[in-house]
């Protein structure tokens, strides 16, 4: 991170505008060329603290997770755990069943690149482009017999609570492609309404599952951020706080 121009003083506040974006230990990034100019009203009420993000800090992030091969996940339970066997399908992939009878299922799924983020006035949208194997548990094998390209659209809202900021997300729109198969050609509208299920009942919750437990916020050791507003606007996410201070904790920090 970098500070860029002077500080802007008021009779009250002093304002530092920081550029920089998140990258791996051993990665090199350039600066932003962005130099926004904060003010410390928001939302008709000022505030002690101002932390503006940009849309480019979180995808950042995004890819930094990306190319550390960390965004993977491989679903064996769902709801209806009847969805994650062959016979299921037998009178929608026919040959899935055929081949392998009354098989437990398991569905690897990995992102085919990073995710992107959007900020509006509105919300925040998000676009996910992820690969969805689907694995047959054959005895004690496991097949990939096919893999379906998933692009989904979704948006959420955020909200901080002290130092932590949290989210939630809802599914807009998807679209399915078939990458490659073993079990034959089948066409995508034959199985739109279940991955539309799944992704509401397993994929969403479990991202918001995570999203609920919250980012901790860089913020100064032995402060609370109070009283949080948080404002997105075109390609920022903007958080305005009052401070409070805990001096015990001033205490204990000087006998380490």
């Amino acid at each position: 991170m970098t500070f860029i121009n002077d500080p802007h003083y008021g009779n009250s506040s002093i304002e530092f505008d920081i550029n920089g974006l998140v990258t791996s230990a051993v990665a090199k990034t350039t600066n932003l060329q962005k130099h926004p100019q904060l003010s410390l009203a928001c939302g008709g009420a000022s505030k002690m603290l101002l932390l503006s993000l940009d849309e480019d800090v979180l995808n950042s992030a995004l890819e930094v997770h990306f190319k550390a091969g960390s965004m993977h996940w491989v679903v064996d339970k769902v709801p209806d755990q009847s969805l994650l066997n062959t016979a299921n399908w037998k009178f929608i992939i026919p040959r899935l069943y055929w081949n392998y009878p009354n098989d437990d299922m398991l569905l690897n799924i990995s992102m085919a690149s990073s995710p992107v983020i959007r900020i509006t006035s509105e919300k925040i949208e998000a676009t996910i482009n992820a690969d969805m194997v689907i694995d047959v548990v054959d005895g004690k094998e496991i097949v990939p017999v096919a893999c379906i390209s998933v692009i989904v659209s979704a948006s959420g809202v955020v909200d901080a609570l002290g130092n932590k900021v949290y989210g939630r997300v809802g599914l807009d729109n998807f679209s399915l492609a078939l990458k490659w198969s073993k079990i034959g050609n089948f066409h995508m509208s034959l199985i739109q309404g279940v991955i539309r299920v799944f992704l509401n009942t397993v994929c969403m919750p479990y991202l918001n599952s995570r999203l609920g437990n919250g980012f901790i916020l860089p913020v100064v050791h032995g402060f609370t951020l109070q009283d949080v507003y948080v404002l997105t606007s075109a390609e920022q996410l903007t958080l305005c706080s009052d401070v409070t201070f805990n001096a015990s904790s001033l205490t204990s920090l000087s006998r380490m």
